[in-house]
C-alpha cells in the first residue's frame, strides 16, 4: 500500500497539541499497545480458564482425601469403646468386681496427634490450592488493568500522546510487564508444591495447616488492598481495582482541564524517545526527528542523545535520497536543518552556557561532541572497572566541545564560571599527549587492537586538535608532531603486518587527524570561509566521523575532496620540511587512497590547490640538501597529483625543478623496474614537453643534467639508454628550433649542451647529433616497457612531424592513450608561462605561488 504524502506543521508548531508527531505517536502507540495488551489478555485467559478448571479438579480430589488425616478417625473411638464394654461384661460374668480391676481402655488411651506426614502433605497441597486461587485473583485484576490502560484514547492528539506516555511511564516504573510475566511462574510454583505433596503421603489433622493458608490469603488480600489505594497516591499507576476506579472517577471529575497543553518536559522527551526506539515504520521515526525543529531549552535532551537523535537528524539531512528539486523534500531538509540549529538551545541549561552567539560553530561543535559521546556510551560498559586510566581518559573526552565553546565565550564576552569548570574536566594541556600515547600503542601493535576504543580516541584527538588550532592553544609544529607520531607508529607497526581490512579502517582515522590543518596552515585560498575556517574543518570532521562510525558516507560525498585531503597533501608535498621517510609516504598514500574512494565518482581537487601542491613540492626541492634521497618521494607525490588532476586525462604541469629532478633520477637509478622509475616515466608521459626558458636552463645547469644523460647513454640498462637518447634529442631540438636566436637562455642552454661528448665542442654539430639520436631511438624503441613507451612514442611523433614522415602503426596505437593536448609539436610549452594558461582562474607571483585571479581577470 502506498503511503499518503507527508503533511507538515506550521513553522514552530512541530511540537504543538495537534502536531504531526503526536498523531503519528498515537497511531504507532495504539498498534504497539494493542499487540501488547492482546498478548497479556490471551496469556491470562489461559491461566484463568484452562488452569483454574483443570488444576482445581485435580487438586480438589486429593485435598478431600488428605485432609481427613488431620483429625482423629471416629471408627477408632468406637472400636475402643466396644472393647472396654466387652471387658466389663467379661468381668461381671466371672463374678469379679470391675472396680477392683484396672481397665485397659483407661490406661492405654492417649491424646490424638496427626502424623508429620499428614501435616506436610496438607501444607503443600493447601498452599498450592491457595496460591492458584491467588494467581487467578491477580490475573482478573490484571485484565482490568489492561482495560484501564487502553481507555481514554480520545481528544487532541497531543493530549492523547501525553496521557498515553504518562501511563506507559507508570507501567514501566511500576513494572507491570514483569508482574504479568511473573504470574505463570507462580502457577509453576503451585504445581511444584502439589508435586512435592504427592511424594509424601497422608498426615494427621493439625491446626498449623491453616497458618500458611492464612498467610497466602493475607498476601493476596494485601495486594488487592494496595491496588485499591495506590492509584490515589500516583495518578498514572497501572494497578487498580474496580473500587479504586470508582472512587477516582468521583474525585477527578473536572480535573482534566489544562491537561491538553503540550509542554516540553521529560514526558515529551520520553514520548519522542519511545517513538525512535519502538516505531517500526521509518516515516514515524522521521516525523519524531523532524519534530525536534521546534524544541526549546526546556526539553530534556539526555534521553534523546542516548539514542543518537541528533546524529540521526544529521544522517537524514545528508541522505543522498533527498532531492532538493521537490518541494516536499526541501521541506524535510528544512526541518532537519532547524533541528540541528536548535540543538545548542536545548543544551543551555545542561551546559550552563548561553548558546546562540556563535551560530553554526555551536551546532557543529555540539553535534560532533554528541557523536563522540555516543561512541563513549556504547563502549564504556565494556571497559574493565579496574582500568581507571581509560575511564578517566574517556571522561575527559566527553566535554571537549563544551570546553572549546566556553573558552570562545570567555574571549568574546568575558570570563565565565563554566570555562573553569570545563577546563578542570578536560584538562586540555595534557589530553592531546595522552590520546596520542594511547593511539600510538595501538598503531605500533604494542597492545591488542580495539576498534571501538581506537575510533573513539581518534575522533576525540581530531576534535581536540581542531579546537586547539582554532583557539591557538598549541602551535602548528606541536600538532604536526602528533600527526607524524601516529603516521610513523603505523608505518613501523601495523602497517607492515595488518591485513588489508585493517588498513581500510585506520586510513580514515589518520585523515581525521589532519583536518585541523585546514585551520592553521597557510593556504592559497582566500574564500570568505578562510576568515573563520573552523566551521569548514568541523563540517568535514563530522562527515568523516559519521562515515567511520556509522558507515554512512552520504555527508562525505557531498563535500569537496580538496578539503578532505588537504591535511595529508600538505604533509605529502613537504617531504623535506618534515623529513618524511618512504614508509611515511606510503602511509599517507594509503590515507589519500581512502579519500579518493570516499568521494567517488569525483576525485578532482580544485585547481588552486593542485597548483599550490606543485609549488610546495618545487619549493621543497630547492631546500633539499640531498635531492637524490628525496627524489623517489617527490616522484611519488607528483604522480599522485596527476591522478587528482583537475583536468581530464591525468594531465599534469610540472615545474622546471620537478622536471630536472625526474631526469636526473631516471638517469642514475639502478632499477628501471621499480615503481619509483615508473612514476618518473608516467610524469613525463602525461606532462608537456618543455620549451626553452631561463628557469629551465638554470635547473639543467645546477643539476648537471647533460652530464647525467651522457653517462646514461652508456648504461647497461636498455631502458635507461632509450630514455637518455629521447631526452637528449628533446634538449637538442629545443636549441635547434628556438625561434629567438638572441635569447640569453639559448646561449646558456648551448653552453650546457657542449658537455655532451658527441658534440665535440662544436655547436655546428647539433643537427648531426640530433640525427644520431633519432637513429638510435628508432633502433632501440622496439623493446621498451609499457610505462616508458608512451613518453618515447610522444618524442618519436615530434621527430617524425619535423621530418614530415608518417607514424608507425604501433606508435599511433600507443598515442591513442595520451590526451590530444600532449601530442605533437603543440605539446611543447614554456613551463613558466603555461601555468597561467593551464590555470586560467589563478595568478602566480615571481616564486610561482598561486592565488585566485582578481574578479574580471579570469
Amino acid at each position: 500500500m502506498v503511503e499518503a504524502p507527508q503533511e507538515f506543521d506550521e513553522k514552530g508548531k512541530e511540537l504543538g497539541p495537534d502536531a504531526q508527531v503526536w498523531k503519528t505517536y498515537v497511531r504507532e502507540a495504539d498498534q504497539v499497545d494493542e499487540e501488547l495488551v492482546d498478548g497479556w489478555n490471551k496469556s491470562m485467559d489461559v491461566m484463568l480458564i484452562v488452569f483454574a478448571a483443570l488444576f482445581s479438579a485435580i487438586s480438589t480430589a486429593f485435598v478431600i482425601e488428605s485432609y481427613r488425616n488431620l483429625k482423629q478417625d471416629p471408627t477408632d473411638i468406637s472400636s475402643r469403646t466396644l472393647f472396654t464394654i466387652s471387658q466389663t461384661l467379661m468381668f461381671i460374668a466371672n463374678g469379679s468386681e470391675p472396680s477392683n480391676v484396672p481397665l485397659t481402655f483407661e490406661t492405654e488411651v492417649s491424646p490424638f496427634h496427626p502424623s508429620a506426614k499428614a501435616i506436610c502433605v496438607n501444607v503443600l497441597w493447601f498452599s498450592s490450592l491457595s496460591l492458584s486461587v491467588a494467581v487467578s485473583l491477580i490475573s482478573m485484576l490484571a485484565k482490568e488493568w489492561c482495560l484501564e490502560y487502553m481507555t481514554g484514547r480520545t481528544g487532541p492528539a497531543g493530549a492523547q500522546a501525553r496521557r498515553r506516555q504518562q501511563r506507559w511511564d507508570g507501567l514501566v516504573k511500576w513494572r507491570m510487564r514483569e508482574l504479568i510475566m511473573m504470574l505463570p511462574s507462580l502457577i509453576h510454583l503451585s504445581l511444584l508444591l502439589f508435586a512435592i505433596g504427592l511424594c509424601i503421603f497422608l498426615w494427621d489433622v493439625h491446626y498449623g495447616v491453616a497458618i500458611p493458608v492464612i498467610i497466602i490469603t493475607l498476601i493476596a488480600a494485601g495486594a488487592y488492598l494496595a491496588c485499591t489505594i495506590v492509584p490515589f497516591l500516583y495518578d498514572y499507576c497501572p494497578y487498580a481495582t474496580v473500587l479504586s476506579r470508582l472512587f477516582k472517577q468521583l474525585i477527578t471529575i473536572g480535573s482534566q482541564l489544562g491537561r491538553d497543553n503540550v509542554i516540553q518536559d521529560e514526558i515529551t522527551a520520553n514520548a519522542l524517545n519511545w517513538m525512535i526506539v519502538n516505531c517500526e515504520t521509518p516515516r514515524s521515526v522521521d516525523i519524531a526527528l523532524q519534530s525536534l525543529a521546534a524544541a526549546d531549552e526546556n526539553l530534556p535532551t539526555r534521553v534523546l542523545e542516548q539514542r543518537h537523535a541528533w546524529v540521526m537528524v544529521k544522517q537524514r539531512l545528508e541522505c543522498g535520497e533527498v532531492d532538493k528539486q521537490f518541494e516536499r523534500n526541501q521541506k524535510v531538509r528544512e526541518l532537519y536543518a532547524r533541528a540541528l540549529e536548535v540543538y545548542p538551545i536545548t543544551r543551555r541549561k545542561i551546559d550552563l552556557l548561553d548558546y546562540g552567539y556563535f551560530g553554526r560553530e555551536e551546532q557543529l561543535v555540539l553535534g560532533i561532541q554528541a557523536t563522540i559521546q555516543s561512541l563513549i556510551d556504547s563502549f564504556l560498559p565494556r571497559v574493565d572497572p579496574k582500568d581507571i586510566t581509560t575511564r578517566q581518559l574517556l571522561d575527559r573526552c566527553t566535554s571537549i566541545g563544551q570546553y572549546h565553546l566556553s573558552q570562545a565565550f570567555s574571549h568574546a564576552i568575558g570570563h565565565n564560571q563554566a570555562s573553569d569548570k570545563y577546563k578542570a574536566l578536560v584538562e586540555p594541556e595534557g589530553l592531546a599527549e595522552a590520546l596520542v600515547n594511547q593511539l600510538e600503542q595501538y598503531l605500533t601493535g604494542k597492545i591488542a587492537f580495539d576498534f571501538d576504543l581506537y575510533y573513539t580516541l581518534s575522533a576525540s584527538l581530531a576534535f581536540l586538535l581542531c579546537c586547539h588550532a582554532a583557539r591557538g592553544h598549541t602551535g602548528q609544529s606541536v600538532n604536526i608532531s602528533y600527526v607524524l607520531r601516529l603516521i610513523r607508529g603505523y608505518s613501523s607497526g601495523l602497517g607492515s603486518t595488518a591485513p588489508e581490512s585493517l588498513h581500510q579502517k585506520i586510513a580514515p582515522n589518520l585523515v581525521l587527524g589532519t583536518l585541523w590543518l585546514l585551520i592553521s596552515s597557510a593556504s592559497p585560498d582566500d574564500e570568505p570561509w578562510r576568515i573563520n575556517p573552523l566551521p569548514k574543518a568541523l563540517e568535514y570532521l563530522w562527515a568523516t566521523l559519521m562515515a567511520i562510525t556509522y558507515s554512512d558516507s552520504s555527508a562525505l560525498k557531498r563535500l569537496d575532496v580538496t578539503y578532505l585531503a588537504y591535511g595529508m597533501w600538505y604533509l605529502r608535498t613537504n617531504p623535506n620540511l618534515y623529513n618524511l621517510s618512504r614508509d611515511d609516504c606510503a602511509t599517507i598514500k594509503m590515507a589519500l587512497n581512502w579519500t579518493q574512494s570516499a568521494n567517488e565518482p569525483s576525485n578532482r581537487i580544485q585547481s588552486i590547490y593542485h597548483a599550490y601542491y606543485i609549488h610546495r613540492l618545487s619549493h621543497d626541492i630547492t631546500t633539499m640538501a640531498d635531492r637524490d634521497s628525496f627524489a623517489p618521494l617527490v616522484l611519488m607525490a607528483v604522480d599522485r597529483l596527476r591522478r587528482y588532476s583537475p583536468w581530464d586525462g591525468y594531465y599534469v604541469l610540472p615545474t622546471s625543478e620537478i622536471y630536472t629532478l625526474v631526469i636526473k633520477y631516471l638517469c642514475t637509478t639502478n632499477d628501471t623496474t621499480s615503481l619509483d622509475c615508473w612514476n618518473g616515466y608516467w610524469i613525463l608521459a602525461y606532462s608537456p614537453i618543455p620549451k626553452l626558458s631561463p628557469r629551465l636552463v638554470q635547473e639543467l645547469s645546477s643539476s648537471d643534467s647533460i652530464t647525467h644523460l651522457s653517462n646514461a647513454m652508456h648504461s647497461e640498462d636498455h631502458h635507461t639508454r632509450v630514455f637518455a637518447a629521447a631526452q637528449l634529442w628533446v634538449l637538442f631540438s629545443m636549441s635547434i628550433y628556438e625561434a629567438d636566436r638572441t635569447n640569453p637562455a639559448l646561449s646558456a642552454l648551448e653552453a650546457e649542451l657542449l658537455k655532451y661528448p658527441r658534440l665535440e665542442n662544436s655547436l655546428e654539430r647539433q643537427e648531426a647529433v640530433a640525427e644520431e639520436l633519432e637513429a638510435k631511438l628508432m633502433a632501440l624503441r622496439e623493446v621498451v616497457y609499457s610505462h616508458l613507451e608512451e613518453y618515447i612514442s610522444r618524442v618519436m611523433e615530434v621527430m617524425l612531424q619535423r621530418r614530415s614522415a608518417p607514424l608507425p602503426r604501433s606508435t599511433d596505437s600507443v598515442l591513442k592513450r595520451i590526451p590530444r593536448r600532449l601530442c605533437g609539436i603543440e605539446s611543447f610549452v614554456n613551463y613558466e608561462t603555461e601555468r597561467s594558461i593551464a590555470y586560467p582562474d589563478l595568478v602566480f607571483d615571481s616564486e610561482g605561488r598561486p592565488s585566485p585571479a582578481p574578479s574580471g581577470q579570469e
